[in-house]
């Protein structure tokens, strides 16, 4: 049976098509899932491994998932599955008006070359063709994995225990849409702490964001300690983001949740700073309102805090129109200069951020 050709995409190494694959491509796709389990296993990651993958389960994909197969000049270059409800691993979050990515695999010779984010690309337009958004899912203490997905578009939506106590964090695909300011958040690393540099542009800017936790002039070791043991949703007691302006593909912003107590349900919203050019356009809102999403929804919080010093009046005015209520005000907190200032603390609860959310995202 013939192949139907659903469309071409480009990469560095040349154009390659992809088509709809059916069982007569079950090898090919075989050895594309056994490769890439092989690399990681040799690079010490657990998601898959070799021997997982068996022909007889290859041709069982043809019966409850559409499979898409990258071709080079006959070769297959990489794949993905589809399919349209997926309660295994998105439990009560499971909506069949998403399509759901499975078995995301790029061959050895073409990795590098942007393949990956061309299949992601693809299957979110093959997604929307059928009035569906896009879903996949990821392995949760990979944090470097998740941070390419969240570079890809996808933003979080929580975590599920898939059996056996193997993690995994749900991503859906951002829409596309004609909002020029849109940000998306992304899992701070080593790549964005000039910009933390470049912002802050004295210690007293740097203590009025960061509070006593960075020290002026910023060095490297700091923040590799500050960002050491995050962004595990599942077990991290902090999760530190950079926020990115998507038109531009800049890295603007910066924010974390902190002192994550599960037990409790609570978080602390810290460490807020916008590049100064981008400042009086909304951003600083726009990336709040995420994080709060993020806290209330992904991690199922129950109540985030916040602190903010008190000469700092248009903060505290934005935190109140985000819906964060007074709850009390720490006497002189913090010295700056000769003088000691107080720091308000504010917070909110999830039912708030409920009634709230229609006017946020």
């Amino acid at each position: 049976m013939s192949l139907p050709v659903m469309r071409e995409i480009n990469t560095p190494q040349g154009s390659l098509t992809v088509v709809r694959a059916n069982a007569s491509m079950a090898g090919e796709i075989l050895r594309l899932l056994r490769e890439a389990a092989q690399w990681m296993q040799d690079n010490g990651l657990t998601q898959w491994r070799p021997e997982q993958f068996k022909e007889e389960d290859i041709l069982d994909y043809f019966s409850d998932r559409e499979v898409y197969v990258a071709m080079n000049d006959g070769e297959a270059a990489g794949m993905f599955t589809l399919q349209f409800s997926d309660p295994q691993y998105w439990g009560k979050r499971n909506d069949k008006n998403f399509a759901y990515l499975h078995r995301l695999a790029v061959g050895l010779p073409f990795r590098g070359a942007g393949l990956g984010s061309k299949l992601l690309e693809f299957a979110a337009q093959t997604a929307k063709m059928s009035g569906r958004g896009l879903r996949l899912d990821t392995i949760e203490h990979n944090v470097k994995l998740n941070r390419y997905y969240q570079t890809q578009g996808f933003r979080y939506m929580g975590t599920n225990d898939v059996g056996g106590g193997r993690l995994v964090n749900l991503y859906e695909k951002m829409e596309s849409t004609e909002d020029r300011d849109a940000i998306r958040l992304q899992y701070f690393d080593e790549s964005d702490f000039d910009c933390l540099r470049r912002w802050s542009v004295s210690p007293e800017f740097l203590k009025q964001w960061a509070g006593p936790s960075l020290h002026f002039p910023i060095e490297d070791e700091e923040l590799r300690k500050y960002i050491a043991g995050s962004n595990r949703p599942a077990e991290s007691d902090k999760m530190v983001y950079s926020a990115v302006y998507m038109s531009m593909g800049a890295v603007i912003g910066h924010i974390s949740l902190a002192a994550i107590d599960r037990d409790n349900g609570h978080a602390r919203i810290g460490r807020v700073v916008l590049d100064p050019e981008f400042r009086g356009r909304g951003f600083a809102r726009r990336m709040m309102g995420e994080t709060m999403r993020i806290g209330f929804e992904g991690l199922e919080l129950h109540r985030l805090t916040l602190g903010v010093f008190d000469f700092n009046a248009p903060a505290v005015r934005a935190y109140e129109a985000l819906g964060f209520r007074r709850e009390g005000e720490q006497l002189e907190a913090a010295r700056f200069g000769d003088r000691y200032v107080n720091q308000i603390e504010m917070a909110m609860l999830d039912r708030e951020w409920k009634a709230k959310k229609p006017q946020l995202l």
